[in-house]
């Protein structure tokens, strides 16, 4: 074979291969958001049935948050100060949706920062409501909306199918929860298979562009393509094991304990049952200021950094041969320890983690910075920042999701995944032994300068957390 007919040889294989990776990723069964899953490995509550649509329910058939407090004070107190409690008002997320109802262009743009509504204000959506209240008190993920969805169609882009009661008339109808033995008042109970599962959390944690089906979000097929997801129902750790069993003093990830917390739902004095295990409703992710929570809210932030302190751990691995006026090259290692989902997850084109790497010598004079954040908010550009990147129509980085129609790139980190970072100075003649190399792992809810631009610039300044970090001294 001559060299020109080896090289086209190898070339095609090498196209075929590509070909095929593209193709098994594309695979609906493996990334899909909207994906079904087979009869015989889905709960018996994901149905093949028409999904609630704007019309079919009344918003006076859910009761408010605060009237479910009343028989469930312990839960209802959980529950208002998280992110779902505010998933409706948080101030960045109207923002956002505003300024995507006054720039989207074309239907498939319009489609898909109408549909954030579906999530953020389901209620609201569901009944067909054109006029919605920041201050609505039904707005948000509220207690009657999550135990009044009786199934859904598969996962991703909210295919809830609904059972209200009536409010309006104080008929509570049947709630679904992971316990049947209730004491039943003002509504009844059923247990329901697929509270208790990652799917019924995938049906808002799995986005997907409404005018483009370009996944936005998939914190859960993140989820389910990772080693947590078993397939065993006694070894898979669910979205519930981890977000749902936190409270204070128990971050509950996959690094750390994640014990029962017993107790009652409903107090005892009203016909409550003593169980081994209550789900809590902090609902606990990485939300770290009031931005995205009550203002009055302290316990969820501080959980929060909790959390994040204990999803990711740090490796430093340098040359064994330094000397000084040398060359100082050493390695920066990432582990995804914690987290059942990718690093970060959610509204992976705002928030931010990124490595902070310093050297010092011996009497702290610094010697090398890469990482650092000055005083507008600004992360130092030659770092490595782990996030998503959208690409509008014209090949565009966008923030605007609504713009999105494809990646352009997507550097974050597995369930139990690795990355490595390799920097690399010279190391001075006049050096004091030893010199001290510490890397620090932070975290950002969103960049600064989006913050300002949509909130104004002394709004709030978001905090950078420090996740983890590590030092390590080296002799000369």
């Amino acid at each position: 074979m001559t060299f020109y007919a080896r090289t086209i040889s190898c070339l095609a294989f090498f196209l075929f291969i590509i070909l095929l990776n593209v193709s098994l990723a594309s695979d609906p069964n493996e990334w899909s958001p909207t994906w079904k899953l087979s009869p015989n490995k889905r709960p018996e509550n994901i149905v093949d049935e028409a999904i609630t649509v704007p019309g079919d329910i009344k918003k006076s058939q859910f009761f408010s948050p605060t009237t479910c407090g009343a028989c469930h004070p312990e839960i209802f107190k959980m529950w208002s100060g998280s992110t779902h409690a505010n998933a409706w008002r948080n101030p960045l997320f109207q923002a956002l949706y505003n300024l995507g109802k006054k720039s989207a262009q074309g239907e498939s743009q319009k489609r898909a920062i109408e549909s954030c509504v579906r999530c953020h204000f389901p209620i609201g959506h569901s009944s067909g409501d054109k006029d919605l209240p920041i201050e609505d008190e039904k707005g948000g993920v509220t207690c009657d909306f999550c135990h009044s969805v009786r199934a859904t169609t598969g996962v991703g882009n909210a295919p809830y199918i609904l059972n209200p009661g009536n409010a309006a008339v104080m008929e509570g109808g049947t709630k679904y929860g992971p316990f049947a033995d209730s004491p039943e008042t003002i509504h009844k109970n059923q247990y329901s298979e697929l509270h208790t599962r990652s799917e019924f959390c995938g049906g808002c944690h799995d986005v997907s562009h409404a005018g483009n089906d370009l996944p936005v979000e998939q914190t859960y097929t993140e989820w389910r393509q990772s080693p947590y997801n078993t397939g065993d129902p006694k070894t898979s750790v669910h979205c519930q094991d981890c977000h749902m069993r936190q409270r204070p003093d128990f971050p509950c990830t996959g690094s750390t304990e994640r014990p029962d917390n017993p107790g009652f739902a409903t107090p005892k004095i009203m016909g409550g049952i003593e169980r081994p295990h209550i789900w809590t409703h902090y609902f606990v992710g990485g939300s770290t200021v009031p931005i995205s929570l009550p203002p009055d809210s302290e316990l969820q932030p501080q959980m929060a950094i909790d959390r994040l302190k204990n999803a990711a751990t740090l490796e430093i691995y340098e040359d064994s041969n330094v000397e000084k006026g040398g060359l100082l090259q050493f390695k920066v290692g990432i582990e995804n320890s914690g987290a059942g989902h990718y690093l970060p997850t959610g509204l992976t084109e705002l928030r931010q983690m990124w490595l902070e790497v310093s050297v010092t010598d011996s009497e702290g004079a610094l010697l090398f910075n890469r990482g650092g954040v000055d005083e507008s908010g600004a992360i130092d550009p030659k770092a490595t920042i782990y996030n998503t990147v959208f690409g509008n129509e014209k090949g565009e980085k966008t923030l605007h999701v609504w713009e999105a129609t494809h990646v352009i790139s997507d550097n974050r980190i597995h369930p139990k995944g690795k990355k490595e970072e390799s920097f690399a100075f010279v190391i001075p003649q006049d050096i004091k032994s030893p010199i001290k190399i510490k890397a620090v792992l932070n975290y950002r809810s969103a960049p600064q300068y989006v913050v300002d631009s949509l909130l104004g610039e002394k709004s709030i300044k978001l905090p950078v957390i420090n996740m983890t970090e590590l030092t390590k001294e080296i002799e000369l």
